[in-house]
């Protein structure tokens, strides 16, 4: 994909944010950073890209916040009216004191930084790439065979807002595997807001 090319403020934020995160990084992250870096950002001359405008988004600030904390009050102000099993990602970390325990729900969970054995993408492109280089954990999912649940699992992606023009980033990797004959509904309508 022809793209802006690599010295796009963008990508040198994205970069800086990669190298500022510390700590080991996994080959599969910095894998994931390269062909971020070589692929360079799309631009209206891609035919997937060509009706999404994407200025306003790459002439911004971009920031990883170190993680707001939340109550279960304000957790539960912020959820869907919904009986569900939940998981809580605050700005791109699980919380598992804010997160239900899944022991009853036969759902094994796991979050670790472990990639070696997740499955290629689909269809890989930049902004899969910058997820997956920038992703701190990687959350597996697995319902086992024939275990169908008994409420929806809910998982809770909550962002804090930042003053001023920086652009708070959250990455996300989640992997589920659904045993034969297990799950749930595949999609479950939710009501409109009123």
């Amino acid at each position: 994909m022809a793209g802006l090319p690599n010295s796009s403020n963008a990508l040198q934020q994205w970069h800086h944010l990669f190298e500022a995160q510390g700590g080991p990084r996994t080959p599969e992250a910095s894998q994931h950073l390269q062909q971020l870096l070589r692929l360079g950002l799309p631009t209206r001359k891609h035919e997937d890209w060509k009706y999404t405008p994407l200025d306003a988004l790459l002439n911004g600030r971009f920031v990883a916040d170190e993680g707001a904390s939340l109550s279960a009050e304000q957790r539960d102000a912020l959820a869907l009216p919904l009986d569900a099993w939940r998981l809580v990602f605050i700005d791109g970390r699980y919380h598992p004191q804010l997160s239900d325990d899944l022991a009853a729900s036969g759902v094994e969970v796991s979050v670790d930084n472990q990639r070696q054995h997740l499955p290629d993408a689909l269809q890989p492109e930049v902004f899969l790439h910058l997820t997956e280089s920038l992703a701190q954990t990687v959350t597996r999912i697995r319902v086992p065979r024939n275990r169908r649940l008994d409420k929806p699992l809910l998982l809770m992606h909550i962002t804090s807002g930042l003053a001023g023009d920086a652009l708070n980033t959250a990455h996300y990797r989640h992997h589920l595997a659904l045993g034969e004959r297990g799950g749930g509904d595949d999609c479950r309508a939710l009501p409109e807001p009123q």
